[in-house]
């Protein structure tokens, strides 16, 4: 009898130690988990405009920034200015050379687009080979400026709108085509709507395009004038426009405020493909002591020849 119970007790042991040890063996390498490694996290700044400053309409603007790339790395820095693409390639600046964008820098030519008047949104991005792209915007004021002297903020006292309006280019004359102050022409009122009363309160809008007809993938300014009824310049009127291309397939919103010549400039690229023809602009002004007004315009897309 005791010979058996010991058997019997060898064979539970050694069923324990067949059963039980891998199990406990196998929970352990379940449990032990190498940790993954993290996705590196890169950034990128715009060093110089800040937001909020003044910038000339009319000059270059030069764009600098800062990134975490350095000459190990595989990354690019493009810029976009109001969304107008494509992005733009920047010249790395870096101390390691033509492939270290920690420091880098991008001069804003007329070829690509300009600063407008009123705000302008200028975005930077960093694309990186290990890691998701990164942007960083700011925006700042397109506003004239005089033989590059002070730069003047859109926003003006009570005292400084009521300075007659000079020309802080020194000419308003491009591609051969003067403005309205040029030719001594008034600014006349597109949409037909408003009526000139002995009180200078009704705004009188009037767009103008830069160039007529206008090729595919060509760019084009449109520039708005608001004046009061006594043909006085209207500064910091809020324009809300709108582009309807031919065929009404296609419509684009833009928006700004007027300097210190009751002018804005919106400036675009128009696209390579879509329908020839006449593609009209919409646009709303409104400021504080005048009632709304609005005006049309238009001018013809041509195929490129």
């Amino acid at each position: 009898m005791r010979t058996t119970l010991q058997c019997i007790l060898i064979i539970g042991i050694v069923l324990v130690i067949i059963f039980v040890f891998p199990a406990n063996h196998l929970s352990f390498s379940q449990n032990s988990t190498v940790p993954s490694s993290p996705i590196p996290t890169e950034t990128i700044k715009i060093v110089k405009p800040v937001t909020t400053q003044n910038v000339s309409s009319q000059d270059e603007l030069i764009i600098s920034g800062q990134s975490s790339d350095n000459n190990l790395k595989n990354c690019s820095v493009t810029v976009i200015v109001n969304d107008v693409k494509p992005y733009q390639n920047t010249v790395a600046k870096g101390s390691g050379g033509a492939t270290d964008f920690s420091e880098w820098e991008f001069v804003l030519h007329g070829n690509y687009t300009h600063i407008n008047a009123g705000e302008n949104k200028i975005t930077s991005k960093l694309q990186c080979a290990s890691a998701p792209p990164r942007w960083y915007s700011v925006f700042v004021n397109g506003v004239p400026n005089s033989s590059n002297e002070d730069v003047f903020s859109p926003v003006q006292s009570e005292e400084q709108q009521n300075i007659p309006a000079t020309n802080l280019s020194g000419t308003n004359e491009i591609d051969g085509i003067q403005s309205e102050e040029q030719q001594n022409i008034p600014a006349t009122n597109l949409s037909g709507t408003n009526e000139i009363d002995g009180n200078n309160n009704e705004l009188l809008v009037s767009i103008i395009s830069l160039k007529n007809p206008v090729e595919r993938g060509d760019t084009q300014n449109a520039t708005i004038t608001v004046t009061d009824s006594g043909s006085k310049a209207v500064a910091n009127a809020e324009i809300v426009g709108k582009l309807i291309y031919p065929g009404n397939n296609y419509e684009k919103d833009f928006s700004g405020i007027t300097d210190s010549q009751g002018k804005f400039v919106y400036s675009w690229i128009i696209g390579k493909k879509g329908d020839v023809g006449a593609l009209s602009i919409e646009v709303e002004v409104s400021s504080q002591g005048y009632p709304p007004s609005s005006a049309t315009g238009s001018f013809d897309i041509v195929d490129n020849s």
